[in-house]
């Protein structure tokens, strides 16, 4: 019955995410980890990290998530529900898009979105960074990357990599 509970947590936030893949991280740790207890913080943020450094980041996670808590019919059920609400989004709006793209309900919806998602990703920021920064070292390889990322145009990759680098030397 858990699993059943799973594949729907996996589903419906899959299906009410919008904003990418990073807006779903606050639900998800929300029902993953504080309502169900399925995974502790620090096992949800190991999720996080081992999901960014794959293609498909965020399905990758969710099929990790569900490895560690149900094994092998976890995983390929955390695959399926998190495409299922794509596929059946993207197949009714296609049908629509193009007959109400210029109504300004939806212009205004759009715009409407947008506010929320940003809230949502500062929202994640801070849950992860108060996980992941432990220490001054941590925080100190957080800040250089931030740095890197925002005032020069260093590759996300390099940064990461460098980050991975100087967290194998301290640690």
């Amino acid at each position: 019955m858990e699993i059943i509970k799973f594949y729907w947590t996996i589903f419906y936030i899959n299906l009410f995410t919008v904003g990418g893949g990073y807006v779903m991280l606050p639900l998800l740790q929300r029902e993953v980890v504080d309502h169900y207890h399925w995974l502790g913080n620090k096992e949800f943020a190991n999720s996080i990290a081992i999901g960014q450094v794959t293609p498909g980041p965020f399905t990758i996670m969710n099929v990790f998530i569900g490895y560690k808590i149900f094994g092998l019919g976890g995983a390929f059920g955390a695959l399926v529900f998190s495409y299922l609400p794509s596929i059946i989004i993207v197949t009714i709006a296609s049908h629509y898009y193009f007959k109400f793209k210029h109504s300004w309900i939806v212009k205004a919806s759009f715009k409407g979105i947008r506010p929320a998602v940003i809230g949502l990703l500062a929202a994640v920021a801070i849950s992860l960074g108060k996980t992941s920064i432990a220490d001054l070292p941590a925080g100190l390889i957080a800040a250089g990357g931030f740095a890197l990322l925002v005032f020069t145009k260093m590759q996300p990759t390099l940064v990461i990599l460098a980050s991975g680098v100087a967290g194998a030397i301290i640690y």
